[in-house]
Order: C-alpha cells, then structure tokens, then sequence
C-alpha cells in the first residue's frame, strides 16, 4: 500500500494539498484505488484504480459522499473517525465497501487529512490478498518468495510445517543457507545456482535431496522460476517443491518388482517342470518349455486349447473336481494322477494347482505346476519291494534266533529264554517301523506305544504317553524300544503294572542344548524298595543308552519307580 506523507511533508505534497486538481493529475493512472473528498464535503478526485475496484465512473462518483456512495461500513462511528483525523492527520482500518453491481468488499483503508480538510483515501481489496495467502499457503507444493539477491521472504505454511521448521528460522537469509539445505554442501551449491539461473531471467529445475527439522532426509521435485514487473525486469524469485519421496520409494519398488518378475518368468520359461495356466474354463493361457517337454505340446499347440487335452478319458472327473475347489479359492497339493502326451502314452505326474486372483482378489484362473514322476514312482516300487523282501529276511533271522533259544533243554534256563525272547521281539517290531519309513528310523510315540500295547486293553487309562513327534534314528530307536521293554516287563513283574489300579506315565521333551528326555514313572503299585543289587534288566538299559552316550536314573520311591534318561537324539 503507497505510503502518503503527512502535511509537514515535502513541498510537493504541500502543493498537492492547496491544489487538488494537480493531485489528481499525478494519481489517476495509479492501480491503488484511490480518491480524495472533503472532510466535512463530497469527494473531489477518483482515479482509475477506485473505478476498477468499485465500478462506479469519475462522473459518478465526484460531488457525491464517499461513505453514502460506498455504503461506508466504518468500524468506529463516522464522527470518531472525522475526530481522529483531524488530531491525528491520518487513519488506518478495514473498511467495508458497496461496489456499484452490488458486491460488497473489503478494503484495507489509509487516509490522509491535508491542511485544506481534504482527505486523500487509499484502499487495497484485501480479499484479494487474503486469497492468494490462502492459496500460497494452502498449496500442496512447498511456495517461497526471495527478492533478486536471493533472500528468502516469505514461505508458505506446507514448506514449514511439514519440515518441522518455524519462519524465524529461514526467512531473510540467503535460501541456499535455509536449514532445508543443511544436510548437503553440494545441494546448497545446486540451490545457490539455482537462485542465480531464476535471477538471470531462466527457470531451473532438478530434483534434490532436503532435510526435515528431524534430520529426515527427503526428495523434492524443485523448481525456480524468476518473476517479472511489468517493465519486463525480474522482481523477484519462486521456488516452489513437490515431495516425491514417497513416489520414488514406489517406482524403486515397482523397478524390484518389474526385476522379479523378469526372473520368475525366466525360472518359469527354464523349469524341468510343466507350469501351465488357465482361465476358470479350463481353457490353457500360458504353457512353458517343462510342458513341452512333458506332454509334447507346443506353446502354439496348447495356449486356447482345454486343459483336458493332456487328461485321459476315465478321469476326465478329476478336472471338474479340481475346478470347483480353485473357484472356491482353495490349494491342490502334490495330487498324483496320470495324464496323457501328445502322442498317447501315459505318464504319472504329481499336480500342484494355487488360485489365481486379480487386483480385487476374485479368483480369475489357476496355476498349475504338473512333475513327472513316472521313474520315481518307478523306483519307489522297487524300493518297496526290497522293502519288504528286507523286512521277511530279518523277521526268518529273528525267528531263527527264537527257534534257537527255544531248543535250549536245560530246565533252569526257562526264565532267560522268556526275557531273551521278549528282546527279541522289542528288536523285530522295531525293524518293522524301519521298513515303513524306508529305514530312516521310526517315530518316538509309535515305538512307545508298540511296546505298551500288550500290558494294556483297548480304552484303558492306566498309561499316559505324551510328546513332541520324535524320528528317531536307527540305532537310537532300538535301544530305546529295548528300554521301554525292559521297563514295562520289570513294572508288570514287580511294579505298577502288576497292581489293578497300577499307573505308567511315559513323557518326553527336547531340551535346549537339543538332548532328548524321556522320563518314565510308575504310581499306584505295590510299595518299591531300593533293590540291594542291580537287576540284569538295569545292566541292558545301562549298557544301551551308554553305547549312545546316554545318561540312566533309576528313583526308587516307595510310591514307584522313576527312570530318567538323557541322549542326544
């Protein structure tokens, strides 16, 4: 808003004020609103700038009261006002204006009473200026304003707040020195350049790295534009910014993502396996190499075709199957089944089938991953066979064993075939859980329970067998069933199993230094003492468990025996 200097001013203003029409003849081309009226009269001099703003022509405004005309809406009364300007020789305040088509603004006001009584008003629309703040400030892009030397003047509400930053903070210093910069001597070299390229009359724009008051760092797409006076001269300079953190953040990722799928495809493309896909129809939309490879088909052959061009006729059923459970968004796994090549042979193949779901994530198709295990389950026969050939050989072996122990005549030896024999078999039932899992070893419980079965009638609560699934090695699962054996057979001669209402708990757990614990425990028997000597049974778990580098516990409580054992299994 101009300035206007008082009556002791200079002598130009002096002049102005004995002669009006002169003042008008210097004011009237003026873009401020301006106009001059008598203090106790109507207005004298409207410029250009009043009828802009108001609408109302020089002839209809001069000779009419300005307050009448504008419909005046003082924020003191109008005789205050008149009171205040001749004490005080000027006045300042919002005012509240009537333009000529009706529409009311509001106006920064500043008058100025001269010897004469008249007074020279000058108003600014500051709806106007409040607009553009609340745009400036407002923006979703970082705004500032620097004069041509780079002095930052004025920054918007986002380019503070949002950094964590206040305006005592960077207004007046050199942009290049602002803390946003901070971070970098190197950015602040960009943006000092920048400043000089937008002063010079060019626009710059880069994106550059900036820091939080937190010390984030972040990235902005940056811009500096010079701007001009009307005369064509850069008045002053613009940065604005937008934060594109985050959309870098996303294209990186997409870029990884885009990466990934290069590499699924090229794994899919390279694959031994058949993967094919298909639509809810059954119709193929993508067929690999593997499915060359496996069914005969060429890409060109199948993509369109129905998938039942690789399924033989009688299980034809089996696609209808397996397409009701992908609608329904469920997995097939390793489902074995045979399917058919090109040239009519048939193959066995295991089938992996997963949904496929769009970007709302309705089932859309199915893919399915189809190996051929023909020779596997080949050899898986084979192996199945020796098998079993192994496990008839080693139970003729034992059998042998017995029939030797049983042709034993000496009479006092009855007692040590029974226990030589019940060893025996512990070893046989054993061996028998080899051959089921192709000898890797036998399972913890499945050995426990084997071993328990003859003491105990189905439905019978008198034994507690509780544990973590345990595959057992070989030679681990032998001294342990042998264990077990020998354990039950001295509870049911001597302990609690020889008691009615007799009870075995048999329990396990890993440890944290991976040492398996078993801990076996009789309640509910006839009352223990501590035997004077250790039984021939003691010796063989002893012996056992140690070959393993195991530990033995006997407790002989009179309430029953507790036997603890530790190994590494």
């Amino acid at each position: 808003m101009h300035e206007v200097e008082s009556e002791t001013g200079s002598p130009w203003i002096q002049a102005a004020c004995e002669r009006p029409e002169r003042l008008a003849s210097l004011l009237t081309l003026s873009h401020e609103p301006m106009f001059a009226w008598r203090l106790d009269g109507p207005i004298e001099f409207w410029n250009a700038g009043a009828e802009r703003l108001y609408g109302f022509s020089p002839d209809e405004a001069v000779g009419r009261s300005s307050h009448a005309l504008l419909k005046a809406k003082f924020p003191i009364d109008f005789a205050e006002l008149r009171s205040d300007l001749r004490n005080g020789r000027q006045w300042s305040g919002e005012l509240r204006h009537v333009c000529k088509d009706g529409r009311e603004v509001i106006v920064g006001s500043r008058m100025q009473l001269f010897g004469d009584d008249t007074v020279l008003e000058v108003n600014r629309d500051v709806i106007d200026a409040a607009i553009f703040r609340a745009v400036f400030d407002q923006s979703g892009t970082f705004g500032g304003i620097l004069d041509p030397r780079g002095r930052l003047r004025e920054a918007n509400n986002l380019s503070l707040e949002w950094c964590g930053y206040t305006k005592e903070q960077v207004l007046d210093c050199p942009f290049w020195d602002t803390p946003w910069w901070r971070g970098s001597e190197e950015i602040k070299a960009r943006i000092r350049f920048a400043t000089e390229q937008a002063a010079s009359g060019h626009v710059f724009r880069e994106e550059l790295r900036y820091w939080f008051a937190d010390g984030t760092e972040r990235i902005v797409d940056f811009a500096m534009h010079p701007i001009r006076d009307r005369s064509g001269a850069v008045a002053f300079l613009h940065p604005t910014g937008l934060d594109i953190t985050e959309r870098k953040r996303i294209e990186a990722e997409l870029r990884e993502n885009e990466q990934r799928l290069r590499w699924l495809a090229s794994l899919v493309e390279s694959s031994d396996d058949a993967i094919v896909s298909k639509n809810l129809d059954g119709v193929i939309t993508s067929w690999n190499r593997g499915a060359e490879r496996v069914f005969g088909y060429t890409d060109e052959e199948a993509v369109g075709q129905p998938i039942t061009i690789v399924i033989p006729q009688d299980r034809q059923d089996e696609e209808r199957r397996i397409l009701t459970r992908i609608r329904r968004g469920e997995r097939v796994d390793h489902f074995e089944t045979v399917r058919r090549r090109k040239h009519g042979s048939l193959i066995v193949v295991s089938l992996t089938i997963s949904p496929v779901r769009n970007a709302e994530g309705k089932v859309v198709g199915a893919s399915k991953i189809a190996r051929d295990i023909t020779e596997q389950k080949r050899s898986q026969e084979q192996i199945a066979t020796l098998a079993r050939e192994a496990e008839h050989r080693s139970k003729n072996l034992l059998a042998n064993v017995q029939a030797i122990v049983n042709l034993s005549q000496a009479s006092d030896l009855n007692d040590l075939k029974k226990v030589i024999e019940g060893r025996i078999k512990a070893l046989a039932n054993v061996h028998s859980l080899f051959v089921e899992a192709r000898w890797i070893g036998a399972e913890l419980s499945t050995v426990a329970r084997q071993e328990l079965a003859p003491y105990f009638a189905t439905g019978d609560k008198r034994e507690r067998i509780d544990g973590l699934q345990v595959m057992l090695e070989p030679a681990t699962a032998q001294a342990v069933a042998v264990t077990l054996h020998e354990l039950a057979t001295n509870a049911a001669k001597y302990g609690s199993l020889s008691a009615e209402n007799g009870h075995v708990d048999l329990t396990w757990s890993h440890g944290s230094d991976g040492r398996l614990s078993l801990r076996w425990t009789e309640t509910g028997g006839p009352t223990v003492q501590k035997p004077t000597r250790k039984g021939f049974g003691g010796r063989i778990i002893e012996q056992m468990i140690g070959q393993l580098k195991g530990e033995t516990h006997f407790e002989w409580r009179a309430e029953g025996l507790i036997c603890e054992i530790n190994l590494r299994a």
